[in-house]
């Protein structure tokens, strides 16, 4: 079904899928024929927005989670309403809340998730989430050898964050690595693991991986590669499959490698039936490629004009 009228909703921030059930008739009585729910699956514990997905095949349990989504679900077909979801293809959450992610900073190269984020191999995986640099924060005594509170492995702590050691660099000395105070030994510890701590400050000259923006919390992701695809993607097309979503909204299409094969493979894969728009800002005269296979863009161009008239 094409939709004629969507609401949007920003769950989080109090908004639930079962405070947005109850909503449902309210809607209905507006005229809309589908809700557009912002971001529904797993993101950092502190998101207001759920654009940093640091889980892309879970629902986010702190708005309901699977079985609080199958109960608007059932609450939205019963009252005759479809719904549509905006996915974020692009890029996830560069945080250790992100399974993937730690992996990466584990293992390095060698993670399985190594080629799942855009990163740049040729050198150590830039970290640049410190105050100052490395040396000032480690002269300051901020940084420490502590067992991480999530796993009881030996990694650097700065704050309330554990950025995991190479197991090569501990496995076998955990007792002599956790005693670790002399700074530097520390230092020679940090330039032994595939990553490197560094201030936000030199984020803009030395990152090692492609960013949204300048956000260098959310880290891009490869999903031109079939793996990557799938593995980001399982559980978008199950609800698309099992008739539980009905369209799909893309954020950032212009910041994937292919955007065209990607739309490609996605449009493949959820058939003919779903509704899908991409997040695209058109310039003036710019118009949207007619070989993608998407029924049109968000809108933007549209409100742009109207604002002009307005």
């Amino acid at each position: 079904m094409i939709p004629t009228a969507t609401y949007r909703l920003q769950f989080r921030n109090g908004m639930t899928f079962d405070r947005a059930a109850a909503l449902v008739p309210y809607l209905k009585n507006l005229g809309i024929s589908h809700l557009y729910a912002s971001p529904i699956f797993t993101a950092t514990k502190a998101s207001t927005h759920g654009y940093d997905v640091t889980d892309a095949n879970e629902i986010e349990p702190s708005i309901g989670g699977r079985e609080g989504f199958e109960r608007l679900v059932a609450e939205l077909k019963a009252q005759g309403l479809g719904l549509i979801i905006d996915i974020v293809p692009n890029h996830m959450a560069s945080s250790l809340e992100n399974a993937w992610w730690r992996d990466v900073l584990e293992y390095g190269k060698e993670s399985r998730y190594a080629r799942h984020f855009d990163i740049d191999w040729s050198r150590r995986l830039t970290l640049p989430f410190l105050g100052d640099t490395f040396d000032a924060v480690l002269e300051n005594g901020e940084i420490a050898i502590k067992p991480d509170p999530a796993t009881g492995k030996p990694a650097f702590a700065y704050y309330d964050n554990y950025y995991p050691l190479a197991p090569a660099t501990w496995q076998g000395r955990e007792a002599e690595i956790l005693a670790l105070t002399d700074k530097a030994a520390i230092a020679d510890l940090h330039e032994r693991q595939p990553w490197k701590l560094m201030s936000w400050r030199d984020a803009a000259r030395s990152l090692s991986y492609r960013r949204f923006f300048e956000v260098t919390g959310l880290v891009g992701m490869r999903v031109e590669d079939k793996t990557v695809f799938d593995d980001t993607h399982r559980l978008i097309l199950e609800l698309v499959r099992t008739g539980a979503v009905d369209g799909l909204r893309i954020d950032h299409i212009d910041g994937l490698a292919d955007p065209k094969a990607y739309l490609a493979r996605l449009r493949q894969e959820v058939g003919p039936a779903c509704y899908i728009t991409v997040e695209k800002i058109l310039a003036k005269g710019e118009q949207l490629p007619d070989d993608w296979p998407v029924s049109g863009t968000t809108g933007y161009e549209f409100i742009a004009s109207l604002a002009e008239v307005l």
